[in-house]
Parts: C-alpha cells; structure tokens; sequence
C-alpha cells in the first residue's frame, strides 16, 4: 500500500515539475499597459465618451438615417452609399476595435476635418483590410472557412497600437 501512494506521489510529483522551469517565473505571462483597475477606468472613459459623441452624431442626422452617407455626411471617402444611420454604428465598432474614443482620428464636432494623421491612417487600415479579405485570404488554398476574414480587432484586439505576438515576446526574452 505504501509503494502504491509513494509511487502515485512521485508520479505526481514528475507530472507537475515536467512543465515547470526556473525560467517560466521570469517571463511575464500577460503584458500590462495599464494595471486591470486602470484599464477599467479606462474603458469606462473610453466608453462614456463614445456613446455621447456617438449619441450627439446620431442625434444631429435625426431624420436623415435612410440617406445616403454622402449626402449626409461631409469629407467622406469611403461608405460613400451607405445609409447615413449606419456611419455612427461603423464608428463605434472602430473605436472599441481600438480601444480608444472618436478624438483619437477626429477633430470633435469638426468631424469632416482631416487635421489628424489618425484619421487617414485609418482609411488606409481599412483598404488593407479589403484587400487581405478580398483578395488575399480568397486565394489561400485549404481554407476552412467558406469566407474568411479580418477585421480591426483581428490585430488590434483593442488597443490602438496592436500587441506583438506571444512568439515575438517569447524570442525578445530569450535574447
């Protein structure tokens, strides 16, 4: 009975230690920008910023959803045909993408201004990711997904400037 429990201990034993090296404690096992209580206040900023802004856009085209984007709206470039109702909702889905607030890209209550680099940086991304979606992931063999996809969140995962790899910050801590 003995050599049973010593030999189930030991099993254990091997089992835990198996997985574990002295220099598991020394890599960081998440990157935090911001400690989780920062980021929730944070977050909470973030989001009460973009429904106000977002509520006063929303409010400002009252009338006009069903219309054209580009009859509506001033200095756009792209969702041109889109109902105007949508552009505020396409924003928002952006602006959480990013984990950042509408000042981020534009000039507030100037919205058709092109003032920041931001904004134009995010037409770019949005061409990109056309044509990843549209060209790119269409001609990858074996897929399986019948239509594959990106999207802001794809890289960004929330922050405006998208983390590195966990295989690029495991190859920075072995340097």
């Amino acid at each position: 009975m003995m050599r049973l429990f010593l030999g189930a201990f030991v099993l254990v034993l091997v089992t835990v230690l198996a997985g574990f090296s002295p220099q598991d404690q020394e890599k960081p096992r998440r990157e935090w920008r911001f400690s989780p209580q920062e980021d929730s206040a944070r977050f909470a900023r973030m989001n009460a910023e973009i429904n106000e802004k977002l509520g006063d856009v929303r409010k400002s085209i009252s009338g006009q959803e069903d219309r054209p984007a580009s009859e509506v709206f001033k200095n756009l470039t792209m969702f041109k045909e889109v109902k105007a109702g949508q552009i505020p909702g396409i924003m928002e889905i952006w602006s959480r993408s990013l984990g950042t607030s509408c000042k981020h890209c534009h000039v507030i209550d100037q919205w058709a201004k092109d003032d920041k680099p931001e904004k134009q940086i995010g037409r770019d991304m949005l061409h990109m990711m056309g044509e990843i979606n549209t060209n790119l992931l269409a001609n990858i063999k074996n897929l399986d997904s019948k239509n594959p996809s990106i999207s802001c969140w794809t890289c960004h995962e929330g922050r405006i400037k998208p983390p590195r790899p966990p295989w690029a910050r495991e190859a920075q801590h072995k340097d």
